[in-house]
């Protein structure tokens, strides 16, 4: 799923100083995939203090992460997981969650019709 609210960071120096501002979504490792494509980075073996993280640019230029913070185990690809928001601002967090949620929300949708 291509998704015009945003799309991977091409420059990831840009990510550098961006933080968490208490902006989280709910969702499976499958459903983040579908809504954001392959990980920046993944390391799924539960050893480090996250599994998987997305680097991400939003249409306005901002950039965000995403990822799994401190689960210290393998997340299964069906599991809920708790994504934290990073940006450099909290303003920046809130609008992604916003975006992420509306992403995911379509996704289940499309879900839904498929099924029927």
């Amino acid at each position: 799923m291509n998704s015009i609210h945003f799309k991977p960071c091409s420059n990831t120096d840009r990510i550098n100083g961006t933080s968490f501002h208490s902006d989280v979504v709910f969702a499976t490792p499958n459903e983040m995939k579908w809504i954001l494509g392959e990980p920046t980075w993944e390391h799924n073996d539960g050893e480090d203090k996250t599994n998987m993280e997305w680097y991400m640019e939003m249409e306005d230029g901002n950039v965000f992460t995403v990822y799994d913070y401190k689960e210290y185990k393998p997340l299964h690809p069906n599991g809920q997981v708790e994504w934290h928001i990073g940006g450099h601002s909290r303003f920046d967090t809130h609008l992604a969650k916003t975006l992420l949620r509306e992403e995911l929300q379509q996704a289940s949708d499309q879900l839904m019709r498929d099924l029927r």
